[in-house]
């Protein structure tokens, strides 16, 4: 990626489960003294125990809650509850399998804007490139019609966060999926202008490749438009090219606009 922020996988597992459990200690230390019993039943404590926990909370010193929530965020604490201990053992398995799985990922990008001069001088090699316009066709199962829109905030995706074992029940299928788009399909909102469509097909590259192809039905490619710096001398090739694989394929030359910083489209074919 162009972007050293987007999709860094690696990136976002950079906080150990020992620092999510550390952080997490604030969590149980106010359940604790505020609601043991959701405490009990979510870590699988005798209910009486932790409500005298509470209890001593309650009515100790500040001292004594520091202690307390030092116990907490030490391994021992960990050790004591096997259900805690199980939850993150599973979000380790789930931390590696991921890693390894995104590392061999196909990403495909496109975009719902072709008049963008930014990503007409940043992709199209400085205008000398083209764009190709595609439908996706759904009658004879394109992945064209996979591709989902990106989102774009301020906040980065976190792994941790949506499946930590102390916020609610283990995520659905359903949820995990929609997870897995959440960290593939995040960008800043400097990136907005990009209007981008992503597919990411999960251990889809060849081992030992960096890429590989998803061939696309050849009708599916409706238009194609030549940069304004295109080689003039390469244009009936291209256009040749575009008909072999649909003879209807529309064609366009882009011209600089005279009065505005935009791009007009002549059709030539």
């Amino acid at each position: 990626m162009n972007d050293p922020f987007d999709a860094y996988i690696d990136d976002l597992f950079d906080r150990s489960l020992k620092e999510q459990h550390r952080d997490a200690a604030l969590t149980i230390v106010d359940m604790i003294e505020n609601d043991p019993a959701a405490l009990s039943c979510r870590l699988g404590l005798p209910l009486e125990e932790v409500a005298a926990v509470s209890s001593m909370m309650r009515a100790g010193t500040q001292k004594q809650r520091d202690e307390c929530l030092a116990l907490v965020a030490s391994p021992a604490f960990e050790e004591s509850c096997p259900q805690l201990k199980a939850e993150l053992d599973v979000l380790e398995v789930r931390r590696t399998a991921l890693i390894a799985q995104f590392r061999d990922s196909g990403i495909f990008c496109a975009t719902r804007r072709k008049d963008n001069l930014l990503m007409w001088a940043h992709y199209a090699e400085q205008h000398r490139g083209v764009v190709f316009g595609f439908k996706p066709d759904s009658a004879v199962d394109s992945f064209l019609c996979l591709l989902e829109p990106v989102s774009y905030s301020t906040v980065r995706p976190s792994f941790y966060d949506p499946v930590d074992p102390l916020k609610g029940a283990r995520p659905k299928p359903e949820d995990m999926r929609a997870f897995n788009r959440y960290l593939t399909a995040t960008k800043s909102p400097e990136w907005s202008y990009e209007e981008e469509l992503r597919l990411v097909v999960p251990s889809f590259v060849p081992r030992g490749q960096s890429a590989t192809f998803l061939p696309f039905h050849p009708h599916e490619l409706v238009e194609l438009y030549l940069g304004h710096r295109f080689d003039v001398g390469c244009r009936g090739e291209m256009i040749s090219a575009a008909q072999s694989l649909n003879k209807d394929v529309a064609i366009f030359q882009i011209k600089l606009a005279k009065d505005a910083y935009a791009l007009t489209f002549d059709r030539i074919v």
